[in-house]
């Protein structure tokens, strides 16, 4: 009795009164569970049937799932592999490995388009073609350029002085006739434009003393105009363009320079007109 004790103490799997029924009565127990006496393996832990043959007592076999263990495994992955063969076949590409798909990548892929670069067989933008760069005063020549941008499908570029001259109409002529007078040349305001991308140059400005303001040639000298088509363009009271042209002749004497547009007349210009002056 005493051995059948100490057995009981150190299998404390089995819940009181589901051991085999002697193990039981040899305990001294009363109330002994006839539950699953007669059956296979019957008070041996858990449901009846599965507790380990010949202890009991045992704790229950651990569970697997079947498809990852003995040949339940490769059956699955051949079935997964067909699957996939005819999922291929269907959507009209053949089964390729990953590195017949990288291979394949810039290549033909049936049912895909082809793989191309990003920038590939891109065509120029027109933009390109013209710049508008102007210097204006008052807004008026800044008007003029925006239009004719506009139907040129130019960029634009605004000239403009560190110093900016006088808000006064007088006193902006006054110091435009001491620099013209001295041959000064005023410092430009920020960046200047690649004019390198443009195939042909517009600039606007207004007439003062009979001609270009003098940042303009401060422009002109600093920026590359060897063997582009520069197509001035001017906005005055009465006097016209006057000798602006020529000017600018002089300080860029390796361009192209036409004649210049007064830009008073674009209102009543079409855009055929402004393209036909501009020859594009």
């Amino acid at each position: 009795m005493a051995k059948g004790k100490r057995f009981y103490k150190k299998n404390t799997n089995a819940p009181a009164g589901q051991a085999a029924p002697e193990q039981n009565a040899a305990a001294g127990g009363e109330n002994v569970n006839k539950k699953y006496e007669g059956k296979p393996n019957g008070g041996q832990g858990g449901k009846p049937g599965q507790g380990t043959a010949g202890k009991p007592g045992g704790k229950p076999p651990r569970k697997f799932r079947k498809n990852n263990w003995d040949g339940n495994k490769d059956r699955n992955d051949v079935a997964k592999g067909a699957d996939r063969e005819g999922n291929a076949e269907r959507s009209g590409r053949r089964p390729e490995g990953k590195g017949d798909a990288l291979a394949n990548r810039g290549g033909n892929r049936p049912g895909n388009r082809t793989f191309r670069a990003r920038f590939e067989n891109r065509k120029p933008q027109m933009a390109g073609r013209l710049l508008v760069a102007y210097y204006s005063w008052s807004g008026v020549t800044e008007k003029a350029a925006q239009k004719i941008a506009s139907v040129a499908k130019g960029n634009t570029y605004r000239i403009l002085p560190v110093k900016a001259y006088p808000s006064m109409y007088g006193l902006c002529v006054a110091k435009a006739g001491m620099e013209k007078a001295s041959g000064a040349r005023p410092e430009l305001k920020g960046s200047l434009p690649d004019c390198s991308r443009y195939e042909k140059i517009a600039i606007g400005f207004p007439i003062w003393w009979f001609s270009c303001p003098n940042i303009i040639h401060s422009f002109l000298e600093k920026v590359n105009l060897e063997g582009k088509k520069v197509y001035p363009f001017c906005t005055s009271k009465t006097s016209g363009p006057k000798s602006s042209a020529d000017a600018i002749r002089s300080t860029v004497p390796k361009a192209d320079v036409k004649d210049c547009l007064d830009a008073n007349k674009l209102d009543s210009m079409t855009d055929e007109d402004i393209k036909k002056w501009l020859e594009m």
